[in-house]
């Protein structure tokens, strides 16, 4: 037999011989004790076994259910929310999630700070007469007679300026023009940070303020999005006060003024972090009209097929002088452009179109749905809906004329390979596609929705749209690659025969195009680098469009909202803020003069502010100028 080593005779031993060949020291083990031991050790056993459970136990890859909401009137909305928010885990189970995050931690370091949400930061803290004169506009309107909000509007006797949360307000008198009075917005509840424009009554005796906000809500450091509708009584300039005021969840998106109502277009995303199905706010814009919050009724709410945003686009009609309620529609999936004509309003929302092309591969093409909607009547009217390839850029890249709608849109077509699978692709990956780029045009009868006329791909290979005019009849677009352009000029007068020509390939390209009557265009963009500013005058030639003139500064910036820009037709002047870094004070505004033959600058003089918040206007011989808390007059004509 094999020798035992000395501790396994140990372990082999009767506890009583032990005890007798050491009386003084009891090894015995209570019963008591043991029963605590056996439970301890099965405690560790089950222990051990839950937490092998919660590492590898599958995560779900299927939605959880919603049956539960059944009963309400939200239960198709809530179930195609439900599937569109929900994602499929990254990893299988946690004990993969675990070894990523420590991989991750080791390969990051572990001196990574925190990040809370934290508060936007707050902002800090006379006339002679109550005849505020007669309205005039000087907005440049995408469509005559519908006016569109803005940071500065007038009369023949005062400008009124919205220098962020203050409204100011000046008596018009030339060199001597001074404000004379005024009103802070800022209330000491809210967090006011953007959006700023407004509109002013035909009788100039009221202020309608369009502001985006954000409030503090029952939870900690979490803040809520308000679009806030203002309205003030500026009957006595030296004396402004509140009068109503309209409010909903979401983001300022864009307005217009038609008929005594004000259409107000704002954007509500859903957040998937916050979701819960229980709480209507979660997942639907809320109106507060003075009564307390409500969300948008089920009727009122548009879902295309193809769901690939948790984003709304929201149009409300009020009345402009009590901001009462008219009519409300939200369209879930739907993007921000959206263009308002004397009759509809057009909605866009971009998806994806995944076909097989002629190798045997994969290609996706981005795709358009327009929606129209009526709005001139008591209540909104859905009319229909149309799809082109393609996204469009902005509002202006929308036309509707004589009962056709005329796009112009940027199409691509990628090819994905194995991201063919993915079943929703988001509106900035398509608009963003490195694909086969190219210009369309669609000519859309409202009447049946069907699309009358096309000139497809007719720019370049790898053209992408930069700006768009359309002008009754004609219309102009700018397309671009890297820093140069053309100019395409379309006569749109036969629907059956659309014929277009070009300017051929210019340096840099207009992020805007301007009609300045008398068959001049004029652009304001980029030069032949992107440091550069350039602002184009172009004419109709006979072969193409040429270029008149330029102005051109080799460093510098430039507002990019077209409201930013002064257009006077009538005196051929156009005004914009910029930042000239050739100069210590970089931030300016510029003047032009257009004789027929060159630009002209008749003003360069600093201005405090932004370039897209700053604002002129010409009167009688004088250009006003607005920036940040900053103001200047100059005579520019004797």
């Amino acid at each position: 037999m094999k020798k035992k080593n000395w501790y396994q005779s140990l372990s082999l031993a009767d506890d009583k011989y032990i005890a007798e060949a050491h009386p003084a020291r009891d090894f015995g083990v209570p019963k008591r004790k043991k029963a605590f031991v056996s439970l301890l050790a099965a405690c560790a056993c089950f222990a051990f076994v839950l937490t092998n459970l919660w590492l590898f136990i599958p995560f779900s890859t299927t939605p959880p259910t919603v049956s539960q909401y059944a009963d309400s009137e939200y239960y198709g909305l809530i179930e195609k929310i439900n599937l569109l928010t929900f994602q499929k885990p990254k990893y299988k189970n946690n004990a993969q999630k675990l070894l990523a995050s420590a991989q991750k931690l080791v390969s990051n370091g572990m001196g990574a700070g925190k990040y809370e949400d934290m508060a936007p930061t707050s902002p800090d803290n006379g006339a002679e007469s109550n005849t505020n004169g007669t309205y005039v506009e000087i907005t440049d309107n995408q469509v005559g007679g519908i006016v569109e909000a803005d940071r500065i509007k007038r009369s023949d006797t005062h400008i009124y300026y919205l220098d962020y949360e203050v409204l100011r307000i000046y008596a018009i008198d030339g060199e001597n023009t001074k404000e004379v009075g005024s009103y802070n917005l800022f209330d000491g509840r809210n967090y006011y940070v953007s959006g700023w424009e407004f509109y002013l009554s035909e009788d100039c005796k009221t202020v309608t303020v369009i502001t985006q906000n954000y409030r503090k809500t029952e939870i900690k450091n979490r803040y809520e999005r308000y679009v806030d509708l203002i309205s003030l009584d500026v009957s006595d300039p030296e004396n402004v006060v509140k009068k109503d005021e309209f409010q909903i969840t979401g983001e300022y998106t864009s307005s217009r003024k038609a008929n005594g109502s004000i259409l107000l277009l704002c954007a509500f995303a859903i957040d998937k972090n916050t979701l819960d199905f229980d709480d209507e706010g979660t997942f639907l814009p809320q109106i507060d009209d003075g009564s307390g919050k409500h969300s948008i009724p089920a009727d009122a709410i548009v879902t295309p097929e193809t769901l690939n945003s948790t984003r709304y686009t929201v149009v409300l009609k009020l009345d402009e002088d009590t901001l009462d309620l008219e009519g409300t529609m939200a369209y879930l999936s739907f993007s921000e452009d959206v263009y308002v004509s004397e009759d509809h309003v057009f909605l866009t929302h971009v998806f994806s179109d995944t076909k097989e092309n002629e190798a045997g591969g994969l290609i996706r093409n981005s795709m358009t749905e327009i929606s129209c909607l009526a709005y001139g009547g008591d209540h909104f009217e859905k009319k229909g809906s149309v799809t082109v390839r393609g996204y469009v850029k902005d509002q202006w890249s929308m036309d509707e004329y004589e009962g056709i709608l005329r796009v112009v849109t940027t199409t691509n077509a990628t090819n994905i390979g194995d991201y063919a699978s993915q079943s929703s692709v988001s509106v900035g990956m398509l608009q963003t596609a490195t694909g086969q780029s190219n210009a369309s045009l669609y000519c859309i009868d409202l009447s049946t929705f069907e699309i009358a006329a096309s000139v497809i791909d007719f720019a370049p290979p790898h053209e992408e749209v930069q700006s768009v005019r359309f002008d009754k009849e004609t219309a102009y677009v700018c397309t671009s690659i890297e820093m140069s352009d053309p100019v395409f000029f379309f006569d749109l007068s036969d629907l059956d025969n659309i014929t277009y020509k070009d300017t051929g390939t210019i340096d840099g390209f207009s992020s805007s195009l301007i009609n300045l009557g008398g068959g001049y265009l004029l652009g304001i963009g980029r030069g032949d680098r992107w440091s550069s500013l350039k602002v184009e005058v172009y004419e109709e030639w006979e072969d193409g469009v040429r270029s008149v003139c330029s102005y051109e500064l080799a460093y510098a910036t430039y507002g990019t909202d077209y409201k930013s820009y002064y257009v006077d037709r009538k005196n051929q002047l156009i005004g914009l803020g910029i930042v000239d870094y050739s100069y210590p004070d970089a931030t300016r505004y510029v003047l032009l003069y257009f004789d027929g033959y060159d630009l002209i600058e008749l003003i360069n003089t600093p201005l405090d502010g932004i370039p897209d918040y700053m604002r002129g206007v010409f009167v009688d011989g004088y250009m006003y100028m607005f920036g940040e808390r900053d103001f200047k007059v100059m005579k520019v004509f004797e």
